[in-house]
């Protein structure tokens, strides 16, 4: 007898009942009252006009921003056109800047002094750009634990 296959769930009530069809709002993701609430809209998508408003803190055109974090120019363009939101993968490195943004601004105390930090090469990563690591899980890393070692005085 071949075993019977487990049946896919739905998902939780908690992911369900907040489902739009544009997409989840950066905005709102920035304000989450918890990781799941943020987990559920890295899932559902950013809306292209969230990523837009959210990219002039960094003096970028939501295109280039997303180009930047991985985003081939020719998805998002369409991803606009058409009204959707981004991928979750796409909008998963998004989050990624926006929670290494967050715990640069704790270390260095300010907004526009965190901004400075992740568009600038930084010795400690090699001379590369922290916001150009947020691509891959690996970079993203790499930048935090730089964030740490700077928080720690272990970094000059």
């Amino acid at each position: 007898m071949k075993p019977t296959p487990t049946p896919v769930r739905a998902p939780s009530a908690a992911y369900a009942a907040r489902a739009t069809l544009s997409g989840a709002d950066i905005d709102r993701y920035l304000h989450a009252a918890s990781a799941l609430e943020r987990d559920h809209m890295v899932r559902e998508g950013f809306e292209t006009g969230s990523l837009e408003a959210f990219a002039h803190r960094f003096g970028r055109s939501g295109r280039s921003l997303a180009q930047l974090l991985g985003v081939a120019p020719a998805t998002y363009d369409r991803r606009v056109r058409e009204g959707k939101p981004l991928s979750q993968d796409d909008s998963d490195r998004v989050a990624r800047l926006i929670d290494v943004e967050r715990a640069a601004t704790r270390v260095f105390g300010d907004e526009a002094a965190a901004r400075e930090w992740l568009a600038a090469p930084v010795p400690v990563l090699g001379g590369a750009i922290p916001i150009e690591l947020l691509v891959t899980t690996p970079g993203h890393q790499a930048v935090m634990n730089a964030l740490r070692r700077i928080m720690a005085g272990t970094v000059a």
